[in-house]
């Protein structure tokens, strides 16, 4: 079950219910606000992949809330709405320094202390940390703590409606260590948050999108139809933000606009098929670093990646981290890294396809492309060449083997 990135064990269960219907989960609410419950709330819909919720209280106040479907791009989204002196990406800034206007990292972190970079683990402890140190005030925090337990209350009910209102859900409550009680400045009205939630998604309802999700990312099907239809401006910011990477709450955030006018704007594309809205996964962390040589990781297991941030970090290379291999090509469009390190075997794609997709942009034709894989025969190297790569590291990742790549293809 998801937990926010500080509680990173299982706390003792106190009780576990099932709910069939948003009333019943209502009420499981309004229960734990009459109860005065101090807990977690796990919200897990059985048989549906990333419909994960978690709900944290407070003497029946709900203190925060964390949700298993992009966990990061949330957490970006609601630092740079609240913070934006500690994120770039307002102007469209790329990471690496230079202008765009597309890409999966909407939200870079700014700095080089550890703080900053630590801050992009999305947990409640690293925003203490923060208000401690004065990079942030209260405000800024409540306002985080609203805005990230408004959008799980919104998802709750739009998954239900979805559902024809048929839950199968597994409520299970947690308590919770007392040093975690303790950071929880900011608590809201549980049962007021919940009524705000529904008036959300009513109006939602109202204007005719009930079936059309925030976490879905617009994009342009039909480029002349568009420009036909649309004024010259209106084509341009279309064709610059509608690009297939940032979700309507990630937009709303970038342009400072309203979500709900935001959606209804580009409806009648939608329902002409000029545009469609895309599922998209999670924006991967990127650590940004002063200077050096730019290194991507397609990698799907984070221990591997973590293992491999800490050696380029260490040899002053600029780190992107890429879990999804199915939003790996457009984030190495953006950033176009200066050696690419990709896992053989992944859940999606296997890395023979990726590098020959890779190999296709006529970009990284040049680009350093080093297979990373626990099976090192002579066939499996014979048919990574055959694919484009340009070398093999064998697992398990230690510094020796990565910093001799990085000698072989980088100036480092």
């Amino acid at each position: 079950m998801l937990t926010p990135s500080s509680i990173d064990f299982v706390e003792p269960t106190l009780a576990t219910s099932r709910v069939s219907t948003i009333t019943e989960l209502a009420k499981q609410i309004q229960l734990c606000s009459q109860g005065q419950f101090t807990g977690r709330l796990d919200l897990n819909l059985q048989h549906h992949q990333n419909l994960q919720w978690s709900l944290l209280f407070r003497s029946g106040r709900l203190a925060w809330s964390a949700s298993e479907l992009h966990p990061i791009r949330r957490w970006s989204r609601h630092l740079f709405r609240h913070c934006p002196q500690l994120v770039g990406g307002s102007q469209g800034d790329r990471a690496d320094g230079s202008n765009g206007s597309s890409g999966s990292h909407l939200f870079i972190f700014r700095g080089t202390d550890s703080t900053i970079h630590h801050c992009q683990c999305p947990d409640y402890g690293s925003l203490i940390e923060l208000l401690k140190q004065g990079k942030i005030e209260q405000k800024h925090l409540a306002g985080i703590v609203a805005g990230m337990i408004a959008e799980s209350l919104f998802d709750i009910l739009q998954v239900s409606h979805q559902l024809l209102h048929r839950l199968d859900m597994q409520v299970t409550y947690r308590q919770l260590p007392q040093d975690v009680l303790n950071s929880m400045l900011i608590v809201l009205p549980a049962v007021l948050a919940w009524e705000q939630a529904q008036q959300t998604w009513e109006a939602w309802q109202r204007a005719g999108l009930a079936e059309f999700s925030p976490n879905l990312a617009p994009v342009i099907w039909d480029t002349e139809e568009l420009r036909r239809q649309t004024s010259l401006l209106t084509y341009h910011n279309l064709s610059t933000l509608a690009n297939g990477t940032w979700t309507l709450r990630d937009l709303a955030v970038k342009l400072n606009y309203p979500l709900l006018p935001l959606t209804q704007s580009i409806l009648p594309f939608i329902r002409q098929g000029i545009m469609g809205l895309n599922q998209v996964g999670d924006i991967s962390c990127f650590v940004e670093s002063a200077s050096g040589p730019l290194v991507a990781y397609i990698e799907d297991s984070r221990f591997d990646s973590a293992t491999m941030k800490h050696i380029l970090a260490q040899a002053g290379c600029r780190f992107i981290d890429i879990p999804d291999a199915t939003q790996a090509l457009p984030i190495l469009l953006e950033h176009k890294p200066d050696l690419i390190f990709l896992d053989l075997l992944m859940p999606v794609a296997n890395g023979y396809e990726i590098c020959a997709q890779i190999r296709r942009i006529s970009v990284f034709q040049e680009t350093p492309i080093v297979i990373v894989t626990s099976s090192d025969g002579i066939v499996d190297r014979v048919r990574a060449k055959l694919m484009g790569s340009s070398g093999f590291l064998a697992k398990p990742i230690d510094p020796e083997k990565v910093l001799s790549v990085l000698q072989q293809y980088l100036p480092v």
